[in-house]
């Protein structure tokens, strides 16, 4: 009797980047999805850090023109992923808080059919984008051709001082109104960093469908400055007027910057991000924040 053809899957034109968590299970993970989804595409690939510990040759974040990447991990994961991306990001908890993330590896094991189809949301996630501000004449000619540009920020910019025994003078401009803080340093915070490190620091949580900037003192010495939530539109100048700064984009890029130095804080190119379940913001909230 003649043995029966195992049936194979229809091959697509997917092409996907994988990048995990840096640890043990999101290694393992990653493995795992890769081994399910080339039973339906050949064009699997991994990032760079990612590849090293598979053994495998990877493909550089910035450069991937693919149809999307998922990101294996936590919200660290998706937020450095996300400082180098171009393409739409589908992020996959799978281990702590993970709240940015809109799916679980169940999630994903129970809606794959719609991930090899495409048969998905993608909802834009603002982003705040920080420049420096020239001063003299050269460095502005500079700028015209080099602008000096950190990551866009999905969660947060943040202003802190740089020695614990310290304080920081900053100063912020809304509108040609300024407003001076002293203290540990400030927070520029979208809605989706509203759950982070704003929260942390007695900032307000936002709904995701507003598009606001919210600004945070960091433990203001003798003042009565509060948080201060305005439209994604404005634009925010800040200048350390006093004492050394680092500058932190997401908790991953920025420096270390010195007084005198100003930056211009803005909206800047929005983030795509993959839905493959419906999500109410605040069952969410309170199941994974509150309880």
């Amino acid at each position: 009797m003649a043995k029966k053809n195992k049936s194979r899957k229809k091959k697509t034109n997917l092409n996907v980047l994988i990048v995990a968590k840096q640890n043990k299970l999101g290694i393992k993970m990653a493995k795992k999805l890769e081994k399910m989804l080339s039973e339906y595409s050949d064009d699997i690939h991994f990032d760079h850090a990612t590849a090293l510990k598979l053994r495998k040759r990877g493909i550089s974040i910035r450069k991937f023109t693919g149809d999307f990447i998922i990101t294996v991990g936590g919200d660290g994961t998706l937020l450095w992923t996300a400082s180098k991306a171009d393409v739409p990001i589908l992020p996959v908890k799978i281990e702590g808080h993970g709240f940015l993330c809109t799916a679980t590896f169940k999630d994903v094991m129970d809606n794959f059919d719609k991930i090899v189809r495409k048969d998905f949301k993608i909802t834009e996630r603002m982003r705040l984008q920080c420049s420096k501000i020239k001063k003299g004449k050269i460095e502005k000619y500079i700028d015209k051709f080099l602008r000096s540009e950190y990551p866009p920020a999905l969660n947060e910019i943040t202003f802190g001082r740089k020695r614990p025994s310290k304080i920081l003078d900053v100063e912020f401009k809304i509108e040609d109104v300024v407003f001076d803080c002293v203290g540990d340093g400030l927070i520029l915070s979208t809605q989706a960093g509203s759950t982070a490190y704003s929260s942390s620091a007695g900032g307000p949580i936002v709904d995701p469908r507003m598009n606001t900037i919210t600004i945070i003192p960091l433990y203001p010495f003798f003042s009565k400055l509060k948080p201060i939530i305005v439209p994604a539109e404005k634009k925010i100048e800040v200048e350390i007027k006093g004492g050394d700064c680092a500058l932190i984009i997401d908790g991953h890029g920025g420096e270390y910057v010195k007084a005198g130095m100003r930056f211009m804080i803005e909206r800047g190119k929005p983030i795509k991000i993959i839905n493959i379940a419906e999500q109410n913001f605040y069952e969410k909230l309170k199941k994974d924040l509150m309880s």
